[in-house]
């Protein structure tokens, strides 16, 4: 059983002392702050209070205490000293309701996020935070009304699913953290999202651009600034079999003209950690050459330009904007490089197989996971193919000397 003890240690600036009760539990000792403080005359030289009214008022916190331990039963036995002074802490803040803030909770675990991960959850919450209007939102504000009409606050935004299954995330990592049912310790026994569908997001829209389209890319004439960074980047993506902006960032330098980078998305979902080998070709070796970083340190040089990934992504997506609007290109977005990519080698003008479309792009085949534990990857496969479709491409604005 645990045991309660009223003690002061030390004075604080103001010249009085906080009374904290010490918890002796499993042979630990912790001590609890509480709003009761003595002054010197309340102590003896000892330290020990001797006031009867600050007696009285610890001893009552003393009594309540014990009623919490009393009413956790055997529970308490297989309690730590630390989860016994969080438990009796929230019954004395809260009564019997678990009192949790889900801001500052989900703030704790997006911290211990990977970056690219860390934005995502940060989206979704900062999304949350102009619903409520506020910082702070204790976890039982939570039902199906109130992910219902959050729902319909965030109707017209692209990832609303995503939101609202990030925070579900974030919830579930509460309940793990603060239930124990082998304990019988259920701080979160409601779950809002039992009878609440996340609703699914509506097909994304094909990206691909034609062969033409992109023809007209290769020869739209430079400007200085955001509009040569994003046809440039666009291009390096489409010869690269679809590198997304994050693996251009973060790539290490080329060795023989090889490429070897783990695809920042998905590296740390797969045992393989997404690893994928791309030749350069012939035809995008000036632009490889314009971009590689001189130091040696990465393949590209974008990562001393920008400090993140994200300022590289505003840049290329703006300059993607103007030149949407300058060929007549609607929402024209970088990923629509692998889409085309892919899109480009399934059609009858290049007519490379399916599968092998999936592996030049690092995607998996559920139906095929086991048997590629057992098969070494023929890079040349994907090389080939992607010599076949930038073949289609007349690339002589790049490789014709300027006059």
């Amino acid at each position: 059983m645990a045991t309660f003890k009223a003690e002061v240690q030390n004075k604080r600036a103001d010249g009085t002392y906080n009374v904290r009760i010490r918890v002796t539990h499993n042979r630990q000792v912790r001590r609890m702050s509480t709003n009761i403080y003595a002054k010197q005359g309340d102590l003896t030289k000892g330290l020990k209070i001797k006031n009867p009214d600050i007696i009285n008022a610890s001893n009552k916190l003393i009594s309540q205490c014990i009623t919490i331990c009393n009413e956790l039963s055997f529970r308490i036995v297989a309690m730590s000293a630390d989860e016994l002074v969080e438990t009796v802490k929230s019954k004395l803040k809260g009564g019997d309701r678990f009192k949790l803030d889900f801001i500052a909770f989900a703030n704790e675990e997006i911290a211990k996020m990977k970056r690219g991960t860390k934005e995502v959850y940060n989206a979704a919450f900062s999304a949350l935070k102009r619903f409520i209007k506020r910082d702070s939102l204790d976890i039982s504000e939570i039902n199906r009304v109130f992910l219902q009409e959050f729902e319909n606050s965030i109707d017209g935004e692209r990832a609303k699913s995503a939101y609202l299954s990030n925070i579900r995330s974030i919830f579930n990592r509460a309940r793990d953290n603060y239930n124990d049912e082998d304990r019988s310790i259920i701080m979160i026994p409601f779950y809002p999202f039992k009878n609440f569908r996340i609703k699914p997001e509506p097909i994304t829209r094909k990206r691909a651009l034609s062969i033409t389209e992109i023809q007209s890319i290769i020869e739209l004439p430079y400007r200085k600034g955001r509009f040569e960074l994003a046809k440039d980047c666009f291009l390096l993506s489409l010869g690269l079999i679809g590198m997304n902006s994050a693996d251009l960032y973060f790539a290490e330098p080329a060795k023989k003209e090889i490429i070897t980078y783990q695809r920042q998305k998905t590296k740390d979902k797969r045992r393989d950690k997404a690893e994928l080998k791309i030749r350069i070709e012939e035809c995008i070796s000036s632009l490889i050459e314009k971009y590689r970083d001189p130091d040696g340190k990465r393949m590209f040089l974008f990562y001393r330009n920008y400090r993140d990934i994200k300022g590289l992504n505003k840049a290329i997506n703006k300059g993607l904007k103007q030149i949407g609007e300058k060929l007549n290109i609607e929402d024209l977005e970088y990923y629509a490089a692998r889409h085309s990519w892919a899109t480009i080698a399934r059609s009858s003008a290049v007519g490379i197989d399916k599968a092998t479309v999936h592996e030049a792009l690092n995607h998996v085949d559920e139906k095929m996971k086991i048997t590629d534990i057992y098969i070494d990857r023929d890079w040349s496969v994907i090389w080939e193919a992607n010599r076949k479709v930038l073949e289609l491409f007349d690339w002589s604005f790049f490789t014709d000397p300027k006059p």
